[in-house]
């Protein structure tokens, strides 16, 4: 009996092992990465036995499964993916591991989030969106890309600066900068202004537009771009991040069969894009009597050229080219499960519209990590970047491109700039001809920067990880700037000049973090926490020197100057804070989130020494507790964050008095060989803390139809407090002002971002539209010492920029027309508007709301992408238009063979009825002499441009088996735009990101418009 069992247990098996094996049949496929194209050496695994395979070069695999059985496919870099092999065809895409695609996001520290588990909102901006942009700076590039997140941009000049504005100005004295960050570290974005230390006005009124500091990074190392945009968000940098935090994280190595290699170039061509339409007619002169040009006017008031018989010379399109933007980048990547490389060069060399304009940009970045052990690991990355740039003269300057240009008339030819000595020759002698300038007078900068940092991490159990972390950014900046002989530039009357300012700038960095999860025996909650301690150390110094007075033209050495001067100005920080954050996780549904930082500065004054930024936030993703299909959040976060005070406001200095009447560089020591020093202004102040921004978020986010519709929804209110001003003191006391935290201001907003799939994923036409709104809105609440407004930085003498309590901050206050009961402007006798004696708001440069649709269309291996950015209100100020009104250059002015009645009443109240030349209509009403208010140069601006749009076609590369994939795109930047404003493209800015001023236009550098074409094979 037992024999029979046995036997009959053996054919049992057979049977079953026949019918296994019966089941098992061929299954084949093909896996590409997210972008469609085709992964070689992928692990395809049966799951659950040691049976497997790889794909070959064109990301095809054969293996045998069985239809109940799981097929795993992984691949170093990508995420893992199992497809069940019920089928014995598969088609699988797996998804890149990097930070920026589903559910992860990098946030304050470095620290890697689940974003669904955030309880605040955060942007998030892809590696693709940047380099399509076809920006350099990698700030411009974030144009339009996010809710809430305003670019102003300084002209489209090689080099020239970009300002970014989240959620609203939180300051009205300091830096309105984010904290920009770099794998971990913080960077310097400073845009600095040369200034000569017996220049008694604000150099960025005139002069050149240098170059923030982020436009060292290059685009194309970029992976991802994550803005922390409120204080919740932002809390553990501290007093850092009181403007908000933009996080970028750089390409890594992967760990994958062989060596990597990108290969991308590009040749973009950039044109003027928007200039003030000028009158073609009437020739140099101030009246329409005479019989040939006057040169002794700038003004174009005379007669018709065609009436002397004069050539009519087309001076603005004669002088603007074509600049040329010629960009390569080169990487090497690659890597095992014990290490990972990446190297990369880039190169940029840039001739602006601007002839003689150019920028060149090498960069250099090599990044590492390496498995010590199971419990060891370190990293570490470097990047050494040359940026060299050669800048146009911009804005109220007598050797400013655009202004002595746009004046110019139409009987001078500009070409002819040089006599036979050499000197400038121009329609009027105290302007610099604008070949004369960018021939003549180049300003050059030389920037050597390097950027560096290490970790070592050591991993003692789930419970506790060790990091320690440090940074380096440190760059030099040589800048050299000429006015030869002849020149009118810096007041000069063209004895010549040479000027040199060296820039040194180091910032040090460090971080020791401790990270881990709780040992708790519990299936419901999981904490997490984050505790560690921060040093930061920042050295800086300026040199300026200058030279007047030129004894041999052409040789710009100060040995060659008959005048010397020198100045310099050191600045030396430091701070250090301990931190903490924890985290609960309850049951996948519920989570809190709480920090705290605690910070010491050098620049706290002695009776206040250290702040302490705390935040707390929760987020409860709904669908999880009660099982919906789809996913909704709501989140709500409150944070705190700081603005440090500004270096040594904390004690009295010394300095070298000067006194100006605001038109001359005025009377200064050392005088007649005697030099002078006296107490500042400035009384110190040793109860100085951090201004502080309180913030509260709530948000919504949902996802829906399978995760194609998503939206979020937050609200934002923020209240800044202790701001940082100069309060003037009684001038009995010695001093004029006391730098102290007097002052509040408040934002709430707004923010919404859509995105839809119109049809799903298998089908082979894809389109996608992605929106973002955002609206802010901002008042001044208070301001101590009984003062009702105070000026935020020095502007023109009819029109500032200003704090007032119950307005928007940034009010440009300037002269207003007198009117009536009824809003009537008043005229006086002689027909001309008559001057409100006290100067009124003009109206505010922030948006009252910004949006951008991106459209992104796709088939088979076409794709096409389109965002449309929009801006609606916020005032600019033309002085510009206003300027050419005056001397009759505008277009506007052609109309001058007739008499005009200004609308208004006359002051016994009946309507105006007297007349007024044509010429004292557009001087005195809509002009800019000191008879006309500027308040008719001030435009409430709107726009709609198509801030890019490109168009992408992915080869089939499977007949070129040393190809993994190769692309070509044509990219238009900035080719379309609709506003209602008359100047140069209104997102301008003619004192730069230095400065806190936004929507000042006096004769600025114009924007461009690009047409960009790239290819990119990968290998």
């Amino acid at each position: 009996m037992k024999l029979k069992f046995n036997g009959f247990l053996v054919l049992l098996l057979v049977l079953v092992a026949q019918l296994t094996f019966a089941q098992e049949r061929a299954v084949s496929g093909t896996v590409s990465d997210n972008t469609g194209m085709p992964l070689p050496g992928v692990s395809v695994l049966v799951k659950g036995t040691k049976t497997g395979t790889q794909t070959d070069f064109d990301g095809k695999f054969s293996i045998k499964a069985s239809s109940s059985q799981i097929l795993v496919f992984s691949y170093i870099g990508m995420k893992t993916q199992e497809a069940a092999a019920s089928s014995t065809s598969l088609s699988v895409k797996l998804k890149d591991d990097s930070v920026e695609l589903e559910g992860v996001v990098v946030t304050a520290l470095g620290i890697k989030k689940d974003e669904k588990k955030l309880g605040y909102a955060v942007s998030k901006v892809t590696s693709d969106e940047i380099t399509k942009s076809g920006e350099q700076n990698v700030l411009q590039a974030l144009a339009g890309k996010a809710a809430g997140v305003q670019i102003i941009g300084s002209g489209g000049t090689p080099g020239a600066s970009s300002k970014i504005i989240i959620r609203g100005a939180n300051t009205i004295t300091g830096s309105t900068d984010p904290l920009i960050v770099v794998d971990g570290i913080p960077i310097d974005n400073t845009t600095d202004q040369t200034t000569a230390g017996d220049n008694p006005f604000n150099a960025n009124l005139s002069g050149i537009n240098n170059s923030n500091r982020a436009l060292d990074i290059n685009p194309n190392d970029i992976e991802s771009v994550t803005i922390l945009k409120g204080p919740a968000a932002a809390a553990l940098y501290g007093a850092r991040a009181g403007n908000g935090v933009i996080i970028y994280t750089t390409k890594k190595g992967k760990n994958g069969k062989g060596l990597g290699i990108d290969f991308s170039t590009s040749l973009a061509i950039d044109k003027v894009s928007q200039l003030p339409a000028r009158q073609g007619k009437y020739i140099q002169g101030g009246v329409p009597t005479n019989t040939k040009p006057d040169p002794t006017t700038p003004q174009s008031w005379g007669p018709t050229a065609a009436s002397l018989g004069l050539p009519a010379y087309d001076n603005v399109g004669n002088f603007f080219q074509e600049g040329i933007t010629q960009t390569n980048n080169l990487s090497f990547y690659g890597g095992d499960e014990k290490a990972t490389f990446r190297a990369s060069y880039g190169n940029v060399t840039q001739t602006g519209m601007i002839p003689e304009t150019g920028l060149k940009r090498n960069t250099i970045r090599l990044a590492g990590d390496l498995k010590l052990s199971e419990r060891w690991k370190a990293g570490a990355s470097m990047q050494y970047t040359h940026t060299t740039n050669t800048l146009a003269q911009n804005g109220s300057n007598t050797s400013g491109v655009m202004l002595s240009l746009m004046r110019s008339p139409i009987n001078y030819d500009l070409r002819n700039y040089k006599d036979e000595f050499g000197n400038n020759t121009n329609y009027f002698a105290n302007y610099d001809n604008p070949y004369f300038t960018v021939n003549e007078n180049p300003a050059t900068s030389d920037v050597n920067r390097v950027l560096g940092n290490i970790f070592l991490t050591y991993s003692h159990a789930e419970w506790l990880s060790l990091t320690a972390k440090a940074g380096i950014d440190t760059y030099s900046d040589a800048r050299k700037q000429i006015y030869a002989i002849s020149s009118n530039g810096d007041s000069l009357g063209g004895i010549g000049e040479v000027a040199f300012n060296s820039i040194t700038n180091k910032d040090y960095y460090g971080d020791l973090i401790a990270t881990g999860l709780l040992p708790l025996k519990s299936d419901w909650l999981k904490i997490n926490y984050t505790a560690g301690l921060n040093l930061r150390s920042t050295q800086y110094l300026s040199v300026f020197s200058r030279g007047k007075g030129l004894s041999v033209r052409g040789l710009y050495n100060l040995a060659n100057a008959t005048e010397l001067y020198a100045s310099n100005y050191e600045e030396n920080q430091i701070s250090r804070a301990l931190f903490a954050q924890v985290d609960f996780d309850i049951k996948d549904q519920l989570f809190l989130s709480g920090t705290v930082r605690k910070e010491w500065s050098s620049t706290y004054g002695d009776n206040v020494q250290s702040a302490i930024f705390p935040s707390g936030t929760a987020s409860w993703i709904l669908s999880n507790t009660f099982g919906w299909s789809n996913f909704v959040k709501i989140n709500y976060g409150y944070g705190e964050v700081g603005i440090a005070p500004a270096a040594y406001r904390t004690i009295s200095v010394y300095a070298q008095p000067n006194l100006t009447d605001g038109f001359t560089d005025g009377l200064s020591f050392p005088y007649n060989g005697v030099n002078g020093m006296g107490l500042a202004g400035r009384l110190s102040n040793p109860d100085l803390k951090p201004e502080r921004v309180l913030g509260h978020d709530l948000g919504l986010s949902t996802k829906f139809l399978d995760n194609r519709l998503t939206a979020d929804i937050n609200l934002y209110y923020k209240t800044s407090k202790d701001l940082l001003i100069d309060v003037p003191l009684a001038p009995s006391s010695g001093y004029s002002s006391q730098y102290k935290n007097a002052a509040e201001l408040r934002n709430k907003g707004i923010e919404v971002e859509l995105g839809y799939d119109i049809f799903k994923k298998s089908n082979a036409f894809q389109w996608n539209i992605n929106l973002n709104w955002a609206k802010n809105e901002n008042e001044v609440t208070k301001i101590s010492g009984g003062l009702s407004e105070i000026s935020i930085e020095t502007a023109f003498s009819s029109i500032g920029y200003y704090a007032v309590v119950g307005q928007p901050l940034g009010s440009f206050y300037g002269t207003k027309w007198l009117r009536d009961t009824n809003g009537q402007i008043v005229v006086g006798a002689n027909g001309l508007a008559k001057l409100d004696p006290v100067k009124g708001n003009l109206g505010n440069s922030a948006p009252d709301w910004t949006g951008g649709i991106r459209n992104t269309f796709g088939y088979k291996r076409v794709s096409l992408s389109a965002l449309l950015d929009f801006r609606h209100g916020g005032v600019v100020y033309n002085g510009t238009g206003a300027r050419l009104n005056t001397i009759g250059m505008s277009e506007g002015s052609l109309d001058r063979e007739r008499n005009y009645i200004i609308p208004g009443v006359k002051e016994d109240g009946t309507a105006n009825t007297t007349e007024i030349s044509a010429k004292s209509y557009f001087q005195n009403f809509i002009g800019d002499n000191p008879t006309a208010a500027a308040e008719e140069a001030v435009t409430d601006v709107n726009w709609i441009r198509l801030r890019d749009v490109s168009l992408t076609y992915d080869f089939n590369v499977k007949q070129f088996p040393f190809l993994s994939s190769a692309q070509l795109t044509l990219t238009g930047r900035n080719l379309w735009l609709d506003t209602n404003y008359k100047g140069v493209d209104p997102e301008t800015s003619l004192t730069g990101a230095g400065s806190r001023i936004n929507g000042l236009d006096y004769f600025n550098n114009p924007g461009s418009k690009s047409f960009i074409m790239g290819m990119r094979v990968s290998f």
